[in-house]
């Protein structure tokens, strides 16, 4: 194929081009300021998890200190009974004996049963605590959520815009040129990953390997109208002054 030699030139133009494309394309997809954001979101996820644990665990306990209240109640009443008919005589001795049996047993179960509501007592405000401190920190993390999503999508619309700058730079480089080169240049990009490349000395600048002196002696003897290929690559190489 023949092209000129300033065409083949603006070919290695759009190959940057096209790599700082791809490099954009990638930045996208490995944004630092949406991995942070991911980073908040999974924070804020584990402690609504944690705070909805907490109020599970609160509710428990509610239900838990509900039923020992109304068990110490009916033991208060009861020994609020016996004391009485105890108080009011008149009972046989076994009767009395039955009783004075009964009221220990109630006074063990009233202090045993005040125990333990003490005790859930003081869990349950130590987990109404965590789930105070799971609220503090969720409000805190919507803040900084608000504020990853801002940074997020301005970082987002800034790249958005390199992308169409550059996509509006490698259109004006491409007007104009050839149909049949640009698509032997998309055929090189396809295969080889990368379109066009400048012969620097004996190097093909695309894959770095030192060309075999014929080749190199082939290069330079061919019409600087030529279009030439790698022969380890396969890309467009571009001969210049430094070739």
């Amino acid at each position: 194929m023949k092209a000129d030699p300033h065409d083949q030139r603006r070919l290695v133009d759009i190959a940057e081009l096209d790599l700082r494309l791809g490099g954009l394309a990638h930045r996208r997809t490995a944004l630092p300021e949406q991995a942070a954001l991911d980073g908040l979101e999974a924070e804020r996820r584990a402690a609504v998890e944690s705070a909805a644990r907490a109020r599970i665990h609160v509710e428990d306990l509610d239900r838990a200190i509900a039923k020992l209240r109304s068990d110490l109640d009916a033991v208060r009443r009861r020994r609020e009974s016996d004391s009485g008919l105890v108080a009011a005589g008149g009972l046989s001795e076994r009767q009395a004996t039955e009783l004075e049996y009964e009221l220990g047993s109630l006074a063990r179960r009233e202090e045993s049963l005040t125990a333990e509501l003490a005790e859930l007592t003081e869990r349950h405000e130590a987990v109404e605590a965590d789930v105070r401190h799971s609220g503090a920190v969720i409000t805190d993390l919507d803040a900084r959520l608000g504020m990853a999503v801002t940074v997020r999508d301005t970082a987002l619309a800034e790249l958005e815009d390199a992308v169409t700058a550059t996509t509006a730079e490698r259109a004006r480089e491409a007007e104009g040129l050839p149909a049949e080169l640009l698509a032997l240049y998309a055929r090189s990009a396809e295969e080889a990953g990368v379109g066009a490349a400048i012969l620097n000395g004996g190097r093909c600048s695309a894959c770095a390997m030192d060309l075999s002196r014929s080749a190199v002696s082939t290069f330079r003897s061919a019409p600087t109208d030529d279009v030439l290929t790698c022969p380890e690559c396969g890309v467009i190489v571009v001969r210049t002054d430094n070739s």
